[in-house]
């Protein structure tokens, strides 16, 4: 009895002897960034284009939709019937009445799904989508009028490049490129300039062309095409999705020569400036995270040391 006694009390001391070392090991683990793990984070975020938010089990039925950070702020996983993906004005006009007809919600979404709340999420597992992913064409660029018109699916990038082969550019827009034109009115994202009419990109459309439910006298669908004159036009450039679905946008962007141009000098001043600037937070966050992983490691040997104690 006293020898099988003594037997457990040696494995025991063997198992507590293995789990102190192992813990001490992993105390002494450090992470230590280097430029290369740095170089390629960077180059990561980047270049990384976000996936697509919808995904179906079978063919455009019973699917699910987040958004580009791939969750949304209750971690909640937002549930469709069915998604369909137009190509031009008519095919709106016919999902509308379809899901007008039948009773149907409707939730727009947009190619990458950039906005964090829910405002996509179609309340229900009987709730149809409509992405306007494929609704992408710049429809007409006309630089003697300075106008430009989009469907409500082109990319930001998209239309940049479009107007500057005509010698067109927005004079502000949000920093990121995969925002779509629908999407961008829809939520009132903007720039950063108080300038003129201010940064809100909305501010420089002078028509819209949106598709709502209707009576079944007018086939459960209208095409509303507002323009400067009409009084709903500012309604309808921040309607968070609410009012319908964006089909085109007419834009009234500036030209090149217009916007701010410095001398090479200047130019070359700014930059170096701006480099410099972010190299300076860049080191920052290195010495605060090699900083934060120290007091980390301190934590982990004090926990080991408690450890040893209990022992």
């Amino acid at each position: 009895m006293k020898s099988s006694e003594k037997e457990n009390k040696n494995s025991l001391s063997q198992k507590q002897l293995c789990c102190m070392m192992c813990l001490k090991r992993m105390s002494q683990l450090s992470f230590k960034p280097t430029p290369f793990l740095l170089f390629f984070l960077g180059f990561y975020v980047v270049l990384s284009t976000p996936e697509d938010p919808i995904n179906c089990s079978s063919h455009n039925t019973n699917c699910t939709i987040t958004n580009s950070y791939g969750t949304f702020p209750d971690r909640s996983i937002c549930q469709a019937q069915k998604v369909f993906y137009p190509t031009q004005e008519e095919d709106l006009l016919r999902v509308v009445a379809s899901a007008t007809r039948k009773g149907k919600k409707m939730k727009v979404a947009t190619r990458f799904s950039h906005s964090i709340p829910k405002w996509v999420c179609p309340e229900g597992h009987n709730g149809w989508l409509i992405s306007t992913k494929y609704l992408n064409r710049v429809m007409e660029i006309d630089a003697e009028k300075r106008t430009a018109r989009v469907q409500s699916g082109v990319t930001l990038k998209q239309l940049v490049e479009e107007a500057a082969k005509a010698g067109l550019a927005l004079p502000y827009t949000p920093y990121w490129w995969g925002l779509t034109m629908g999407g961008i009115l829809g939520t009132g994202a903007h720039g950063s300039s108080l300038w003129g009419k201010g940064s809100a990109v909305h501010e420089q459309v002078v028509e819209i062309r949106i598709v709502t439910p209707a009576p079944p006298e007018h086939g459960y669908a209208k095409l509303h095409i507002l323009t400067e004159e009409d009084q709903h036009l500012n309604a309808a450039k921040v309607s968070l999705g609410l009012l319908g679905v964006i089909s085109q946008v007419r834009m009234l962007p500036c030209m090149h020569h217009h916007l701010l141009q410095l001398p090479f000098p200047l130019y070359l001043f700014v930059s170096f400036n701006l480099i410099n600037f972010y190299f300076r937070v860049l080191n920052l966050l290195i010495i605060t995270f090699i900083l934060l992983n120290h007091f980390l490691t301190c934590v982990s040997h004090s926990h080991v040391s408690h450890i040893m104690f209990y022992f």
